[in-house]
């Protein structure tokens, strides 16, 4: 007897790119999909329409490029989560594993103690530029990066220097105030002014931010670069370098994205991103509920650095939706399809 096949549905937002392409992956395998809007599931939505599916969450995109407004924002994406777990449904990444992951802090933690290595983040609680160069001071470290607790995509992301003996400060970031208000962008600039650097930085840390140490990564011809891991299904699916002349590489700041390839790693160095990789990808896929989940089987997108010298990977942080790359959407299309023939119930391999 056929088994009967189950219902796919993607939660996101149909013009986005990710929605996009895992729809043309799901039409190119010949798989039925069906579409659910972030924007049609407001508070108390019927749970019902998720009733024994298949079910992959992406992330509503931000309407504002203001951060108390995205701050709302993100409350309001959390409160659906917690509400969507609700669903008698199978996910391939968990409303619970989403949120989890959303915590910088507790998700660096988690990682530490099962003694993965990963940016020194600081456990005190900053919220005052007076708070953070008194800590820069006790821990004598200058160079960090201020990240709020949980945005993505680079949102309020900063790097902070002082010099310990002049005073001197330098702030990159891709934050800046439009009518007395902060807004993100996607023009990272470098600021030496150090009324302006406190101005902002008051701003930014008001928000809610993680502060961590800034490791020193591994460079290609002159630029600095970083690692971001699509870890699904117990393999890597993608590796791309993001490559930067400073010290903030995310691509949308059109920062440039290399084939891991033309970095030569050798392959000491690649089997310790594997095992980083995978060691990651199991402690992050405890989050999922066994009742609702397809097991440890999920997705994880990884941030990595290779320290300077070294060349020791350590994860920055993970992220339950990073799942979107150019390089693999334009081309084979991979990991969409991958997860597609998971949710229908065929092999990955």
């Amino acid at each position: 007897m056929e088994t009967e096949k189950k219902t796919i549905i993607l939660i996101g937002d149909s013009s986005s790119k990710r929605a996009v392409f895992f729809r043309k992956a799901a039409q190119d395998l010949g798989v039925r999909l069906h579409m659910v809007e972030w924007e049609s599931l407001r508070e108390d939505f019927d749970l019902q329409q998720f009733q024994g599916a298949a079910v992959k969450i992406d992330p509503p995109s931000y309407l504002t490029v203001h951060f108390t407004q995205m701050q709302e924002q993100l409350k309001a994406y959390r409160r659906n989560l917690r509400y969507l777990a609700q669903a008698d449904c199978q996910f391939l990444n968990t409303p619970e594993m989403i949120c989890q992951m959303l915590h910088k802090r507790e998700t660096n933690q988690r990682l530490k103690e099962q003694g993965i290595a990963v940016t020194e983040m600081f456990c005190e609680q900053i919220e005052t530029v007076s708070q953070l160069e008194e800590m820069l001071r006790e821990k004598h470290c200058y160079s960090v990066f201020i990240k709020p607790e949980c945005f993505s995509g680079a949102a309020g992301v900063a790097a902070f220097r002082m010099h310990p003996l002049s005073g001197k400060r330098k702030l990159y970031t891709s934050c800046r105030f439009e009518n007395g208000q902060l807004v993100n962008t996607k023009k990272l600039v470098c600021m030496e002014n150090k009324i302006e650097i406190c101005a902002l930085l008051d701003q930014l840390l008001s928000l809610g931010c993680v502060v961590e140490r800034w490791h020193p990564k591994a460079d290609y011809h002159g630029k600095s670069y970083d690692l971001r891991v699509v870890f699904q299904f117990g393999h890597i699916a993608a590796i791309v370098a993001r490559q930067s002349n400073g010290p903030i590489t995310n691509l949308h700041l059109n920062n440039q994205a290399l084939d891991v390839k033309e970095l030569d790693l050798n392959e000491s160095v690649m089997e310790q991103i594997a095992l980083v990789c995978k060691r990651s990808y199991e402690v992050c896929t405890a989050y999922q509920s066994e009742a609702t989940a397809f097991g440890v089987s999920s997705m994880t997108g990884i941030d990595l650095l290779l320290e300077k010298g070294t060349m020791r990977p350590r994860v920055i942080e993970i992220n339950g939706q990073g799942d979107l790359i150019y390089q693999d959407i334009y081309r084979e299309n991979r990991i969409y399809q991958e997860q597609v023939r998971f949710l229908a119930g065929s092999s990955v391999s």
